[in-house]
């Protein structure tokens, strides 16, 4: 009987949902865990690569040398959504196929995402920080129930965060290249450019994925199209938007406030951002729910066994 090995990066993957694990095990599939941190410095990776059927990847990256230590490998899969630390080509060139769980941590994105708006708005992070240092009064804050939120991409997250603002009662701005008109009717959605948002907007939820076509889209020229009483917040890719420009903005008050999920450079050792008051930081964490977890742990499971019995994983993805 034949015996798989499956390599995985995500520290994550099966923690959550003993389902995952079992279809492993049920398909012969020996699950290999490696911690991503100092991961090429590691003597059992490259080992354990070389035997690999399936690479489980979480926010380590794969290079295109990786590939040439992986002849057994058939499948690449991101334990989440993105996947542009996947070197698509090179996995393409070697014929080895590449796959995510797209949507499955949508409401995570998402809660985090508005609690972000409420944190901002409401400063609730500086009020617990003050509160506890002995300050003890009003701290003013910024309405959001009524206000204009621009939501930049409207896949499942995005409508995630719409379904969200209009329990506020929101006036909902949605920038997309596909726009779902069913779903931008059925919430009051008003189709709009990325110009009409930027300069809008009280609110800006940023949920775009990194390709060449998007990074640095928010630039200082948009950015300087905020309202000085406006509020971004980004949980997609840290390259989608200008650090600097938004940093530069934000140290002088001409933009209000920021949340930030993702950063260009991960983990963001000693980021000007942590300097200022008017911006939450966190670090990288939107997916990271139990529920959400599990879910996307059993779709890579069943990926790995799909590919391993010659058939297409549930979400495959493409080089171009």
């Amino acid at each position: 009987m034949v015996q798989y090995t499956i390599l995985s990066t995500s520290p994550t993957f099966t923690r959550y949902s003993g389902r995952a694990a079992s279809i492993l095990k049920e398909n012969n599939c020996s699950l290999v865990m490696i911690p991503p941190n100092d991961l090429r410095q590691r003597t059992d990776f490259k080992s354990v690569l070389s035997e690999a059927h399936a690479w489980v990847v979480g926010i380590n990256k794969v290079y295109a040398e990786d590939l040439e230590c992986a002849p057994n490998l058939k499948l690449i899969i991101k334990h989440g959504t993105g996947v542009d630390s996947i070197d698509l080509k090179a996995a393409a060139a070697k014929g080895i196929t590449v796959a995510n769980a797209p949507g499955t941590n949508a409401n995570s994105v998402a809660d985090l995402a508005f609690g972000f708006i409420l944190g901002l708005a409401r400063q609730i992070v500086s009020a617990d920080k003050r509160t506890r240092g002995g300050f003890w009064g009003p701290i003013m804050g910024q309405d959001v129930f009524g206000k204009t939120i621009g939501v930049l991409g409207l896949g499942q997250i995005g409508k995630g965060v719409i379904r969200r603002a209009k329990g506020f009662g929101m006036n909902v701005l949605g920038y997309d290249v596909v726009h779902d008109e069913a779903f931008e009717e059925q919430y009051g959605v008003r189709a709009a450019t990325l110009d009409e948002i930027m300069s809008s907007s009280d609110y800006i939820s940023v949920h775009l994925p990194l390709f060449e076509s998007t990074r640095n889209i928010i630039d200082r020229e948009q950015l300087e199209k905020m309202r000085s009483t406006a509020f971004i917040v980004n949980t997609s890719r840290g390259g989608v938007v200008n650090e600097a420009a938004l940093y530069d903005l934000l140290s002088k008050k001409r933009i209000a406030g920021a949340a930030l999920d993702v950063f260009k450079t991960e983990p963001p050792t000693l980021s000007p951002f942590f300097e200022l008051d008017n911006v939450i930081v966190a670090p990288h964490m939107g997916a990271y729910t139990e529920g959400a977890m599990g879910a996307i742990s059993e779709i890579v499971s069943q990926s790995i066994v799909n590919v391993i019995d010659g058939k297409p994983p549930m979400f495959e993805v493409k080089s171009n």
